[in-house]
């Protein structure tokens, strides 16, 4: 097998791997394996990878140089993830907090949606969402009981209209 790109994807590890039938495909891992193999790896290496398949997902658990002693595994190591609030070791390093202390005081989440864009950007998307959901509740209930289209056009304006005042206040 071979080695081919190790890449992140928001706070996904992946490695990228040909098979031996020449089959590539991605492959999960932990951050220990994604930086040994970022770090001491190029791309069509011959390697070897210890890793499991469920439901046609490949997740890779230990990778090491073809005749090669060195490396790493998904084990946890010392500087595991500790829970912010009571210092417990967590389970996965994604979490901040330990169940019961999360329970206590949730930890905030970040919405990513809008991240990076400008304040007219977000704006202009808000609109357009409201003006396509406003036209397609107005268009679905008045189906058949309107004739005219000019009255139906008028009806899904003035709903915009409304629902913008509410989002915007």
């Amino acid at each position: 097998m071979k080695f081919l790109v190790a890449f992140e994807k928001g706070d996904k590890k992946l490695l990228k791997i040909e098979l031996d039938n020449g089959e590539q495909k991605w492959a999960t891992c932990s951050g220990e394996v994604f930086n040994y193999a970022k770090s001491n790896f190029k791309s069509k290496d011959n390697a070897v990878f210890e890793m499991t398949e469920k439901a046609g997902q490949f997740n890779v658990t230990k990778i090491s140089k073809v005749g090669g002693s060195t490396s790493t595994s998904s084990e946890p190591s010392s500087d595991t993830a500790k829970c912010s609030d009571c210092g417990a070791t967590l389970k996965d390093s994604k979490y901040k907090k330990c169940f019961s202390c999360n329970k206590k005081s949730p930890a905030k989440t970040e919405s990513k949606a809008y991240e990076g864009r400008s304040a007219e950007v977000t704006a202009s998307i808000i609109r357009q969402t409201v003006m396509k959901v406003s036209g397609d509740a107005v268009a679905t209930a008045m189906v058949g009981q309107i004739g005219d289209v000019d009255a139906l056009a008028e009806m899904i304006c003035k709903l915009y209209d409304k629902l913008l005042e509410k989002i915007s206040s």
